[in-house]
């Protein structure tokens, strides 16, 4: 299995998502930020999904 390593920049990246979305919608902003956590970890399993090997 895969390992999902955030970067600093990634983390930052996660953080100004989550303050955008809170000026509109705070209640869907931790559902937002999680689902994206979520997806990534989707990686750690299916590590070569999206990758274009041929």
């Amino acid at each position: 299995m895969a390992e999902v390593i955030w970067t600093a920049e990634a983390e930052r990246w996660l953080h100004n998502i989550h303050q955008f979305i809170a000026q509109d919608n705070p209640i869907a902003t931790t559902c937002t930020v999680e689902t994206l956590y979520q997806k990534a970890e989707i990686l750690r399993e299916f590590h070569e999904s999206g990758s274009n090997h041929t």
